[in-house]
Parts: C-alpha cells; sequence; structure tokens
C-alpha cells in the first residue's frame, strides 16, 4: 500500500475556522488518500506564512494582505480557494486613549512582523496620514499578550477582529476607539506550491468537503449556541457575526481586490519583489472581473 500523503492546515483560533475544526471532528477527510491534521497558529497569518515558507504547514486560512505581502517577501504559495469574501472587521483598541491619534512616540502592539495587525495599522496610519515607522510596532505574539501591554501602558493601541476582542471591552479590560477595514475579502485558503504541484485533485477535494461543511455551518439554526460555547460570544453577538459574513463557494478570485492588495502592499513596504499576479493563484481558480 503507497504511503498516503500527510496534508497539515493551520489557522487562527477563531470562529471563521470552526467548519474546518467540525469537519475534522465529524471525520469528514475520512474518504481521502490521505491523513489530514489541524493546528491552531494564535500567533496568526504572519506565523502561518513563516510556518509554510518552512514547510511546517501544506495549507493555511490566511488574510489577504498577509498573503500578499508574504508572497511579495519570496513566499512560493498559491490561493486554492476564496474563503470569506466580506472584508474582516478590525477593531483598534486602547487601555488608555480615548481616540486614535498618532505621533512619533505611539507604540502599536502586533503579534508579529507581517501579520494583519501589523499591516492593518500600516495601511491605516497612511490613510489618516501618519507614517508609522517600523520602530514603532513592538511584537506581542499573542493576542492576550497584547491587552496586557495595553492595560499596562507599554502600547498605545492595537488592532484585531471585532468579535474576537468583544468580551474583553465587555469585561472593560480595553476599550474599542474605532474599526477598519481593508478593500478586499477577509480571508483566502493559501497551499504551498509543493503542495499544489504534487497534490492537486486532493486540495480541490477538500476543498470540496470543506465548502459542503461551510454551507451547512451557516444555515444550520444551531451555529450561533455553537459559536456562543466556543468563542465567549452571546448567542445574539454570534448570529450577528454569521449574518455579516459572505462564504465563497466559487473557484473564482476578484482581480480588482488583489491588484488593491498588491498596490497597498507595495506602498508600505520598503523591499519587496514584482510579482506576477497570475502566480498569485492554483490553476483552477479563475479570474473574477468587474
Amino acid at each position: 500500500m503507497p504511503n498516503r500523503p500527510f496534508i497539515k492546515i493551520g489557522g487562527v483560533p477563531e470562529h471563521f475556522n470552526l467548519p474546518w475544526v467540525m469537519a475534522l471532528e465529524q471525520n469528514k477527510f475520512r474518504g481521502l488518500p490521505a491523513e489530514i491534521s489541524w493546528n491552531y497558529y494564535p500567533g496568526g497569518t504572519g506565523a502561518m506564512t513563516q510556518a509554510l515558507a518552512r514547510g511546517e504547514l501544506d495549507i493555511a486560512i490566511l488574510l489577504t494582505e498577509g498573503f500578499v505581502s508574504a508572497v511579495q517577501k519570496g513566499l512560493d504559495a498559491a490561493v486554492i480557494h476564496r474563503y470569506i469574501s466580506t472584508p474582516l472587521n478590525w477593531g483598534i483598541y486602547s487601555g488608555v486613549h480615548d481616540h486614535l491619534r498618532y505621533t512619533e512616540q505611539t507604540k502599536i502592539a502586533i503579534s508579529r512582523k507581517g501579520s494583519g495587525s501589523h499591516l492593518m495599522a500600516k495601511i491605516h496610519s497612511q490613510q489618516l496620514p501618519f507614517d508609522l515607522a517600523e520602530h514603532q510596532f513592538i511584537e506581542v505574539h499573542h493576542l492576550d499578550d497584547a491587552i496586557g501591554s495595553l492595560q499596562e501602558g507599554a502600547t498605545d493601541y492595537f488592532y484585531w477582529e471585532h468579535w474576537m476582542t468583544l468580551r474583553f471591552v465587555h469585561e472593560k479590560k480595553i476599550r474599542q476607539i474605532g474599526n477598519f477595514q481593508a478593500p478586499w475579502s477577509g480571508f483566502l485558503v493559501v497551499a504551498s506550491q509543493e503542495c499544489i504541484n504534487q497534490h492537486p485533485q486532493l486540495l480541490q477535494d477538500i476543498m470540496a468537503i470543506v465548502k459542503s461543511q461551510c454551507d451547512s455551518f451557516i444555515h444550520d439554526p444551531k451555529t450561533p449556541e455553537l459559536i456562543s460555547k466556543r468563542f465567549a460570544l452571546t448567542s445574539v453577538e454570534a448570529q450577528q457575526w454569521l449574518n455579516a459574513q459572505e462564504w465563497n463557494f466559487e473557484d473564482t478570485l476578484e482581480i480588482s481586490e488583489m491588484k488593491k492588495a498588491i498596490h497597498a502592499m507595495e506602498e508600505i513596504q520598503a523591499h519587496h519583489s514584482q510579482v506576477n499576479i497570475d502566480h498569485l493563484k492554483a490553476s483552477w481558480i479563475h479570474w473574477k472581473k468587474d
């Protein structure tokens, strides 16, 4: 019997990825000619792009901006699915400030360089306009450490997904002083180019199972209660989050979104390589044009 490939998948420990975890818990992948594993990455997109580069992951659910940034820095990977079409709702948080005001002394907590919390703050600062210098970003790695740094006054602001951070606002550990959204899809499913080359049909079969799981997830009336139990949201909040998401079930990628992300990352990164936009996607993913 030939060796079965071992496909390692990673994602952030957030409600967006619950369909993947449920598919594994319910043995939905058992019919595939492969072993499938799931690993949570609290360090976010920055940690996962590094894991992809090192061969520690084969598939990762990444923020669009983090994926594009990593490719510009040399990551050999491509999109195998546009997962969440709606932009991520970034909350802006502080422990001591009531308003957002950047100065040369401002310190921004980030999970790590190349993460969404890093890149979104950079993009937002340019729009304010105030171009934050790299030394103003403080790596804290995890959400709990970010909250601690805000409470202690070691950092001034932190950008993180609104719903995952809501309970800490309710508990008055931090205050939310604003929101920010990027003009592109929140999450992409990305695979290493090596995995795409070796297992193209297997990857498509994995995504077919995930799409089916996502469809069941969004239409199951018990889903808000499940989210509430696992992610410390109320059932009402979970339903509000679910209503706000647009899940993609097509093998398409928005070309205008990707061009915007490429341009934005070029604007904020001092060192980057030119990217062939067609190399950003697997061959079975088609461009959706305006």
